[in-house]
């Protein structure tokens, strides 16, 4: 069963990546960021870098898996499992499908997608929660 109580390191961690985004964002950037975590130490912090390169597909999240590609590669699929994912934005349709390909299990967000403006949501008003219902209420058998 899944824990949902932030714990005193998911709030510590939160908060850092929450000041990481605050940062990027004083300097021009976008206030997207994503930070991963092991139990032990902070793996990478990377930022939504669309301003600056102009690849749409370039959200915090995928910034920071290309960044640490080799790493998780070399990690076995438990320790991976073990990983946690702290974002300021909940994950799009495409980071969400990729950090599951990964095989990080955990990801911990400080906002819903609904809270962004449309010029940051991948798919108006489609989260994953919705579209978990809406597969679940359309599938038979």
């Amino acid at each position: 069963m899944p824990n949902d109580q932030a714990s005193d390191m998911d709030m510590k961690l939160m908060d850092r990546v929450l000041q990481e985004a605050r940062t990027n964002l004083a300097t021009g950037g976008a206030g997207v960021a994503a930070l991963l975590a092991s139990p032990d130490e902070i793996i990478a912090v990377a930022y939504n870098t669309i301003l600056e390169t102009g690849d749409l597909t370039n959200h915090a999240e995928m910034v920071l898996l290309h960044g640490v590609g080799r790493l998780l590669q070399e990690m076995d699929e438990p320790d991976r499992h073990d990983l946690t994912l702290y974002v300021t934005l909940e994950p799009c349709l495409m980071c969400s499908a990729a950090l599951s390909i990964v095989g990080i299990k955990r990801i911990v967000y400080a906002a819903l997608s609904e809270d962004a403006n449309e010029e940051q949501m991948i798919v108006h008003n489609l989260t994953l929660p919705k579209i978990n219902r809406h597969s679940c209420a359309g599938s038979s058998s």
